[in-house]
């Protein structure tokens, strides 16, 4: 049995189809007359494509996670997600039971509107470039639905170390950067058809004309490697150290030879280091040799499929294979603006190099080993159960590959929404991450200036960052009551990403009373009486009296008097409550400010009448 004819038995046995979504949101108008639809039976409801063991709940009303917790409680629920402040939530089915029985029984709660699948809506998104349609392996390696979340990041760069790229095809426009020819030291590099195929295939813009790229928005390095029909080993090696060193995210080596070469090992290893991803072609003769720089290790061996999902007649195979791709009738960019159908492992290579390009640009943070990781997990098992000498870890998939990556940044978690500065108290923000990048943490106020830095360049610690802030600026002082946000900024060495998350100063000042002086001598006979200057940090309630010697109340001279944070006076005019005049002797005037929180702050100041 020929090579072929084995692997399409296998591969018929072990294809598998994958059901893919994404879900929209309408605006609230839309989502008001989705409300005045006729109701659905719950029969009914079950009848399209949902997410399995997920429900979606309308309540009655917004609430609040207690009284939601309360009702998961009851049917075995947990919490995935809230919107519209506890109006919607999505929620999963902690002992799989029956779905439709649940959302019957949460019916029947009063606070329960609606309880419905988690539907997956299909996207319809297809590129409207003009030879799309050619493009066969955008579908069979689930493009379009990845695009859905990313077209590619103009933050990341793919290196086609190749023989060169017209880099004035108009499907490159704006989106060259750092071109060299390895060969000559410069930067002019021919226009060769099988460089610029590949770079198409990478990232052929998506502007309704021509070919779309798998991964379309993203930056290309081309580099010159090739003089004639052959490039030699230590001009390789030097296209690969020039692009890890210019910061190239992912490096396309569709080329190889059947030679073992330790200066391409060592520069592969160079590149991986420099935390670049290195993919390369696995040959295109249908042997099993080891096929250089692919079957070093480290490096993305990559094999050739056809639209059956089959490995194609001509594409090399073996104990390196890592992936396997689109690679035979494929549709790209050729020079002088034109189009043509390539075939060869080189094909497929690029088609990987565009969906590290799409993880990369969804999280810039990740290590090749983790893009490498994600590649493998996610790819479609052909062949052989697992790993298999054709296929390898499987066909490439991007939108699975994207579904498998995590998020760089997590949402910030704050303590608090609102902060009483006490001058003590703390705002603890936290904030999980994935990915090698060090992190700053600042409070900036509402102009956006930086008003506290709190973490500056650090590594994450058990998987993410925390901060605190006590409310004071980088002079010490509080910081006066407004708006603010807390700022998280993580960078590499290539790129960085800021989220923030917004949060309000409330002065909560401890009250303080403070009297002008602490003893005051009067004449008892004067009639002019006495002023006693007191100033108070906050808006008090203030109680002011004079007592005796013995601690007798001899008069009240103010009683919970609403004052404002300022200077003020208290006037005794030597007499008792009767009016009378106090005789020579020691008294003591005690005044009390008490704020809305009922804390209290007392000043106390010695009268001598003599």
């Amino acid at each position: 049995m020929g090579i072929s004819s084995r692997l399409r038995k296998a591969a018929a046995a072990g294809t598998m189809a994958f059901a893919v979504s994404c879900a929209w949101f309408g605006t609230g108008e839309e989502l008001v007359r989705a409300a005045e639809q006729p109701q659905l039976s719950i029969g009914q409801k079950f009848q399209g494509e949902y997410e399995k063991g997920e429900l979606v709940i309308r309540f009655s009303h917004p609430l609040a996670e207690r009284e939601r917790q309360a009702i998961y409680a009851k049917h075995g629920l947990s919490e995935e997600g809230v919107l519209a402040n506890g109006l919607f939530a999505n929620v999963s089915i902690k002992n799989k039971q029956e779905l439709a029985q649940t959302a019957a029984d949460l019916m029947k709660e009063t606070a329960v509107k609606q309880a419905e699948p988690n539907y997956q809506l299909t996207s319809q998104f297809k590129p409207s470039d003009s030879y799309y349609n050619k493009q066969w392996f955008h579908t069979k390696i689930n493009a379009p639905k990845a695009w859905d979340r990313t077209r590619g990041s103009s933050q990341i760069t793919v290196a086609v170390i190749d023989g060169g790229v017209d880099t004035r095809h108009s499907e490159f426009k704006n989106r060259i950067v750092k071109p060299y020819n390895a060969v000559t030291g410069s930067t002019v590099l021919p226009a060769d058809s099988h460089g610029t195929h590949v770079a198409g295939i990478i990232g052929a813009a998506m502007d309704g004309a021509g070919v779309t790229g798998v991964a379309p928005e993203v930056k290309l390095m081309p580099i010159n490697v090739f003089e004639g029909e052959y490039a030699d080993s230590y001009t390789i090696a030097e296209a690969i150290i020039y692009a890890a060193d210019k910061g190239a995210d992912i490096l396309n080596l569709s080329f190889g030879s059947y030679s073992y070469s330790d200066i391409l090992e060592y520069a592969a290893d160079y590149a991986i280091k420099k935390g670049s991803v290195v993919i390369a072609a696995a040959g295109n003769e249908n042997v099993s040799l080891p096929f250089y720089p692919a079957a070093l290790s480290n490096v993305i061996a990559v094999s050739a499929t056809n639209s059956a999902d089959e490995i194609t007649d001509f594409s090399n195979f073996g104990r390196y294979i890592n992936l396997s791709a689109p690679g035979e009738s494929i549709f790209s960019t050729a020079p002088k603006n034109s189009y043509r159908y390539m075939d060869g492992t080189s094909m497929a290579t690029p088609i990987v190099s565009g969906a590290a390009g799409l993880v990369l640009s969804k999280n810039p943070f990740l290590s090749p080993q983790q893009v490498t990781r994600i590649l493998y997990n996610s790819s479609i098992d052909l062949g052989d159960r697992s790993w298999d000498a054709f296929y390898g870890n499987g066909r490439v998939d991007v939108h699975k590959a994207l579904a498998a990556t995590p998020e760089p940044m997590g949402e910030i978690s704050l303590n608090m929404k609102e902060m009483k500065v006490t001058g003590s108290s703390n705002l603890r923000a936290g904030m999980a991450v994935s990915g090698s990048m060090r992190g700053t943490i600042y409070v900036e106020n509402a102009s956006g200036k930086n008003i506290r830095t709190l973490v500056k360049g650090a590594a994450p610690q058990k998987g993410g960052f925390v901060a605190y802030w006590n409310g004071k600026l980088d002079n010490g002082s509080l910081a006066p009551a407004g708006q603010y946000s807390i700022v998280f900024r993580t960078a590499d060495n290539r790129q960085f990403l800021t989220k923030k998350a917004p949060f309000k100063v409330v002065r909560n000042l401890s009250p303080a009373i403070q009297a002008e002086t602490d003893h005051v001598t009067s004449s008892a006979s004067a009639d002019k009486g006495l002023n006693v200057k007191f100033t108070i940090n906050k808006s008090l309630f203030v109680t002011a009296a004079v007592y005796n010697e013995k601690g007798k109340l001899v008069k009240s001279l103010m009683t919970k008097k609403a004052l404002p944070a300022r200077s003020h006076y208290v006037f005794w005019d030597g007499t008792n409550g009767n009016l009378k005049k106090m005789p020579e002797g020691s008294y003591q005037l005690v005044m009390t400010g008490t704020d809305l929180e009922n804390q209290q702050a007392t000043a106390k100041v010695a009268i001598t009448l003599n």
